[in-house]
């Protein structure tokens, strides 16, 4: 259900990042965005990956998480590198 897959550099591995089809381009990049603040904190790729599809719930869906976990994400969302 992707319409586009791209292959990034994450910690010196070539990853694929997939947009869904609910992704608009903007929410895609921001995603990017957001999976770079993670790599500027030497998060693993697996755990990158799934906490930026939670960020991106909460940022443009709305959903609603764990306490220990949302701020887990909005504290990554906060950093400015």
């Amino acid at each position: 259900m992707e319409t586009n897959c791209v292959e990034i550099t994450y910690l010196s591995k070539t990853v694929k990042v997939q947009q869904y089809l609910s992704e608009s381009n903007d929410r895609f990049r921001q995603k990017l965005e957001f999976i770079r603040k993670l790599e500027k904190s030497n998060v693993e790729w697996k755990e990158s990956n799934r906490l930026s599809k939670i960020w991106s719930n909460i940022k443009f869906r709305e959903c609603k998480y764990a306490s220990e976990l949302y701020y887990k994400i909005m504290n990554y969302d906060k950093l400015n590198y």
